[in-house]
């Protein structure tokens, strides 16, 4: 999205601002359940405007003093380039007043996050109880729609505008590469496999869809056709992928792309008229099942094309029943960001409302730990990994 149409954007919003009830704050006692509810029956959609921004900032943006971070550009779940569509939600609980419960930080590891700062994309890293967030390095603006870092945390890929998969070190720019150049960044992201070893990427001319060696830079194509296909994910344990096929529908598939099986059509925001914009992350599939997140459009919206770094929904692969993550605190279609790690169902949920947190759910929903971000992280989406 240009700036000037970021401007209008928010300039409408203003507007708007009188006319909508605020979504309350989270209910801590909510957030910090023991227990996992993503499957449970939620309340009827409140209309409560979600306003999702992107847009660039000007070159008049100060870094962060307390931190050594570059100030976001703005908050919410655009690009530079692009902004996801706009869902309705219920609000979250009302406030809870009671004593605050003393819970352990999360033991994630680093969490890698992304915002438009000025001209170009600021990486940051941060590890929940262990200092402040650290700036990794500069990305061009571009980046912001597409960038993906490596599960080991190593590397970061991104593609320019020019259509060139660009491949760096996380903490430096001294020997960033070309991989490959033609490929997809708007609609097929690249994306990493389990062992960081591989991206998915997708050329943009004549569409074919395979993994690039990210040693040698070979291609290989898929031995099944994804033509059409839409922002793919890759399965924590690297047993699967999923993509949005090119009618809307979401499909699970072999990491070569064969054995396809598209998702049962049953989650309730197909009957509400909305429809997949983005996927986000994906659970392993070791069990048998697993677990996708997603973001979908109100009603009779259509998707943009961009990606979405935010989910508001998540659905079970076996039989395309929707449910809840914890993180919407009973809000249905309340935004949230959440990555998934290792085998099973284990992942990190970043609540979007409110002091924005993150949280540790283990793979039988048990709650493992959680703590509030630095304030600093805000406009920052979580990628990921």
């Amino acid at each position: 999205m240009s700036p000037p149409a970021y401007e209008e954007l928010r300039e409408a919003m203003t507007g708007l601002a009188d006319t909508v009830t605020p979504v309350d704050l989270q209910d801590r006692a909510v957030r910090t359940s023991r227990r996992l509810r993503r499957w449970r029956v939620t309340a009827s959609v409140a209309a409560v405007l979600v306003v999702v921004g992107g847009g660039t900032a000007t070159a008049t943006q100060l870094l962060s003093t307390s931190t050594g971070i570059p100030q976001a550009a703005g908050s919410g779940s655009g690009s530079a380039g692009c902004a996801p569509a706009t869902a309705p939600v219920d609000p979250a609980p009302s406030p809870f007043y009671g004593p605050t419960e003393k819970v352990p930080a999360p033991n994630t590891g680093p969490l890698f996050y992304l915002a438009a700062s000025g001209t170009s994309t600021a990486l940051v890293s941060w590890t929940p109880g262990k200092g402040k967030p650290e700036l990794r390095r500069p990305l061009p603006l571009d980046a912001l729609d597409n960038a993906n870092v490596s599960p080991d945390g190593k590397w970061v890929s991104w593609v320019t505008t020019d259509g060139a998969l660009h491949l760096g070190a996380v903490g430096d720019g001294k020997n960033d590469r070309v991989l490959r150049s033609g490929v997809d960044g708007r609609l097929l992201e690249p994306v990493w496999s389990h062992d960081s070893t591989r991206l998915l990427v997708r050329e943009a001319s004549g569409g074919r869809v395979g993994t690039l060696d990210v040693a040698t830079g070979t291609f290989t194509p898929l031995p099944a056709s994804l033509t059409g296909a839409r922002h793919a994910v890759w399965a924590a344990d690297g047993t699967a992928i999923a993509f949005i096929a090119s009618d809307g529908g979401i499909v699970v598939a072999k990491p070569d792309g064969t054995g396809q099986r598209r998702i049962p059509a049953a989650a309730d925001y197909l009957k509400e008229g909305r429809k997949v914009a983005s996927l986000q992350s994906m659970s392993g599939t070791a069990d048998g099942d697993s677990t996708l997140n997603l973001f979908v459009t109100a009603p009779h919206q259509e998707p943009n094309g961009c990606r979405s770094l935010v989910s508001n929904t998540t659905i079970r692969t076996s039989n395309g029943m929707q449910g809840e993550d914890e993180a919407q605190a009973g809000g249905r279609y309340r935004e949230y960001q959440a990555a998934f790690r290792g085998q099973h169902f284990s992942h990190v949920d970043r609540d979007m409302g409110g002091a924005r947190s993150v949280a540790l759910i283990g793979g039988n929903g048990e709650f493992l730990g959680s703590i509030d971000e630095p304030d600093q992280l805000r406009g920052y989406l979580l990628l990921n990994g």
